[in-house]
Protein backbone atom coordinates (compact mmCIF):
# COMPACT_ATOMS: atom_id res chain seq x y z
CA UNK A 1 0.00 0.00 0.00
CA UNK A 2 2.89 2.21 0.65
CA UNK A 3 3.91 2.29 -2.98
CA UNK A 4 0.38 2.58 -4.31
CA UNK A 5 -0.31 6.13 -3.07
CA UNK A 6 2.46 7.81 -5.08
CA UNK A 7 1.42 5.85 -8.16
CA UNK A 8 -2.18 6.95 -7.74
CA UNK A 9 -1.09 10.56 -7.44
CA UNK A 10 1.09 10.28 -10.50
CA UNK A 11 -1.69 8.64 -12.48
CA UNK A 12 -4.28 11.23 -11.43
CA UNK A 13 -2.07 14.25 -12.05
CA UNK A 14 -2.21 14.38 -15.85
CA UNK A 15 -5.96 13.82 -15.90
CA UNK A 16 -6.86 16.75 -13.69
CA UNK A 17 -4.45 19.40 -15.05
CA UNK A 18 -4.81 21.53 -18.12
CA UNK A 19 -1.95 21.85 -20.52
CA UNK A 20 0.49 24.54 -19.48
CA UNK A 21 2.48 24.57 -22.70
CA UNK A 22 3.34 28.12 -23.78
CA UNK A 23 1.57 29.50 -26.86
CA UNK A 24 3.52 29.14 -30.10
CA UNK A 25 5.83 32.03 -30.97
CA UNK A 26 4.93 34.36 -33.80
CA UNK A 27 6.20 32.98 -37.09
CA UNK A 28 6.77 29.46 -35.70
CA UNK A 29 5.82 26.32 -37.60
CA UNK A 30 2.98 25.60 -35.13
CA UNK A 31 1.44 29.02 -35.59
CA UNK A 32 1.86 28.97 -39.37
CA UNK A 33 0.16 25.55 -39.52
CA UNK A 34 -2.87 27.04 -37.76
CA UNK A 35 -3.14 29.96 -40.22
CA UNK A 36 -5.38 29.57 -43.25
CA UNK A 37 -3.53 29.40 -46.55
CA UNK A 38 -3.27 32.70 -48.34
CA UNK A 39 -0.93 34.73 -50.47
CA UNK A 40 2.68 34.62 -49.29
CA UNK A 41 3.56 37.39 -46.90
CA UNK A 42 6.30 39.71 -48.06
CA UNK A 43 8.78 41.29 -45.67
CA UNK A 44 8.30 44.92 -44.73
CA UNK A 45 9.41 47.36 -47.43
CA UNK A 46 12.78 48.98 -46.90
CA UNK A 47 12.74 52.52 -45.56
CA UNK A 48 13.73 55.18 -48.10
CA UNK A 49 17.27 56.51 -47.68
CA UNK A 50 17.64 59.55 -45.43
CA UNK A 51 18.61 62.89 -46.99
CA UNK A 52 22.09 64.17 -46.17
CA UNK A 53 22.43 65.84 -42.77
CA UNK A 54 22.15 69.63 -42.90
CA UNK A 55 25.25 71.72 -42.37
CA UNK A 56 25.09 73.07 -38.81
CA UNK A 57 28.13 75.35 -38.89
CA UNK A 58 27.88 78.57 -40.86
CA UNK A 59 29.98 78.74 -43.99
CA UNK A 60 32.98 81.06 -44.10
CA UNK A 61 33.40 82.86 -47.42
CA UNK A 62 36.96 84.05 -46.87
CA UNK A 63 38.63 81.74 -44.38
CA UNK A 64 41.90 83.71 -44.20
CA UNK A 65 40.05 86.94 -43.37
CA UNK A 66 37.91 85.12 -40.79
CA UNK A 67 41.04 83.71 -39.11
CA UNK A 68 42.56 87.23 -38.96
CA UNK A 69 39.31 88.56 -37.45
CA UNK A 70 39.25 85.84 -34.79
CA UNK A 71 42.90 86.46 -33.90
CA UNK A 72 42.28 90.22 -33.70
CA UNK A 73 39.28 89.69 -31.44
CA UNK A 74 41.26 87.37 -29.17
CA UNK A 75 44.09 89.93 -29.01
CA UNK A 76 41.62 92.63 -27.97
CA UNK A 77 40.22 90.30 -25.29
CA UNK A 78 43.78 89.81 -24.07
CA UNK A 79 44.24 93.59 -23.82
CA UNK A 80 41.00 93.96 -21.85
CA UNK A 81 42.07 91.15 -19.55
CA UNK A 82 45.44 92.83 -19.02
CA UNK A 83 43.70 95.91 -17.61
CA UNK A 84 41.81 93.92 -14.96
CA UNK A 85 43.39 93.20 -11.59
CA UNK A 86 42.15 89.67 -10.96
CA UNK A 87 43.09 89.84 -7.27
CA UNK A 88 40.28 92.38 -6.71
CA UNK A 89 37.52 90.34 -8.30
CA UNK A 90 34.67 88.82 -6.31
CA UNK A 91 33.48 85.23 -6.69
CA UNK A 92 31.08 85.87 -9.57
CA UNK A 93 33.65 87.99 -11.35
CA UNK A 94 36.29 85.32 -10.81
CA UNK A 95 33.91 82.88 -12.53
CA UNK A 96 33.53 85.30 -15.44
CA UNK A 97 37.31 85.55 -15.71
CA UNK A 98 37.59 81.76 -15.72
CA UNK A 99 34.92 81.55 -18.43
CA UNK A 100 36.76 84.10 -20.57
CA UNK A 101 39.98 82.13 -20.30
CA UNK A 102 38.10 78.95 -21.22
CA UNK A 103 36.55 80.56 -24.31
CA UNK A 104 39.97 81.90 -25.38
CA UNK A 105 41.51 78.44 -25.00
CA UNK A 106 38.72 76.74 -26.94
CA UNK A 107 38.81 79.38 -29.70
CA UNK A 108 42.57 78.86 -30.11
CA UNK A 109 42.01 75.10 -30.21
CA UNK A 110 39.32 75.53 -32.89
CA UNK A 111 41.71 77.66 -34.97
CA UNK A 112 44.37 74.96 -34.76
CA UNK A 113 41.75 72.45 -35.96
CA UNK A 114 40.79 74.86 -38.81
CA UNK A 115 37.23 75.06 -37.45
CA UNK A 116 36.92 78.75 -38.18
CA UNK A 117 33.15 79.11 -37.62
CA UNK A 118 33.47 77.57 -34.15
CA UNK A 119 36.52 79.72 -33.37
CA UNK A 120 34.57 82.82 -34.40
CA UNK A 121 31.67 82.00 -32.06
CA UNK A 122 33.98 81.24 -29.13
CA UNK A 123 36.03 84.42 -29.68
CA UNK A 124 32.79 86.42 -29.80
CA UNK A 125 31.67 84.92 -26.49
CA UNK A 126 35.03 85.65 -24.89
CA UNK A 127 34.86 89.24 -26.15
CA UNK A 128 31.36 89.88 -24.85
CA UNK A 129 32.15 88.38 -21.47
CA UNK A 130 35.38 90.39 -21.23
CA UNK A 131 33.48 93.60 -22.03
CA UNK A 132 30.91 92.78 -19.33
CA UNK A 133 33.63 92.08 -16.78
CA UNK A 134 35.54 95.27 -17.65
CA UNK A 135 32.33 97.30 -17.29
CA UNK A 136 31.59 95.73 -13.91
CA UNK A 137 35.11 96.51 -12.68
CA UNK A 138 34.93 100.08 -14.05
CA UNK A 139 31.63 100.71 -12.26
CA UNK A 140 33.32 99.86 -8.97
CA UNK A 141 31.66 96.53 -8.44
CA UNK A 142 34.94 94.79 -7.71
CA UNK A 143 35.66 93.96 -4.08
CA UNK A 144 38.21 96.17 -2.37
Amino acid sequence: MRHALPLLLLAALPLGCASTAPPPEAGSAQQNAALPPGPPRSPLPAAPPLPPAPQVSPQVDNEDQAVRDVKARLARVGEVMGQIDSSKLRGEQQEMLSGIKDFISKAAEALRARDVPRARVLADKASRLADDLALAVKNGKAAR
